[in-house]
């Protein structure tokens, strides 16, 4: 059952890694650039995915009152990231970060809901165990993201101005 919630991890990557194809598009490569980039930063955002996973396995093995199994974890993870699939809907020019932020949201609020209902951790408590790694998973999407993003969408504005 473990493999729904580490099948999950690479699709949710892949979702935010197709959210910059209109920054790709922009900057004009090629499609086999285009592909090439897209694997890559996928394989980077799940790798990030897997070690905010870690990280809030760690914490909650740390300071929750109960061991929790890494195979229980990852697969009640599972509902957490299903808005992540949603992500490539923040390749729209212009609400891009709305709906970025709002899935975001939804990320981090699914987490504390999961540490609650099925680990039994206070609401305070799960709000500070789930804090570090959405915070480390909002830094590595805007390191990933943050500039190729404006600089496509400014160069696409550029062209459909001219």
């Amino acid at each position: 059952m473990t493999h729904l919630g580490l099948g999950l991890i690479p699709l949710v990557g892949l979702s935010i890694s197709l959210s910059q194809v209109f920054a790709l598009l922009a900057n004009r490569l090629t499609p086999r650039q285009i592909a090439l980039q897209l694997v890559l930063t996928a394989l980077l955002l799940a790798l990030a995915l897997l070690i905010v996973c870690l990280l809030d396995m760690l914490l909650l093995a740390a300071f929750g009152s109960q061991p929790v199994p890494p195979s229980t974890f990852v697969n009640a993870m599972v509902p957490a990231l299903w808005p992540g699939l949603f992500y490539v809907l923040a390749a729209a020019p212009f609400i891009g970060d709305l709906i970025a932020v709002a899935i975001w949201a939804l990320i981090q609020l699914n987490v504390i809901l999961l540490l609650h209902n099925l680990f039994a951790v206070p609401y305070q408590e799960a709000l500070l165990l789930a804090t570090p790694g959405y915070v480390l998973g909002l830094v590595v999407v805007a390191i990933l993201f943050r500039q190729s993003w404006n600089a496509g969408y400014r160069r696409l504005i550029a062209d459909l101005d001219g």
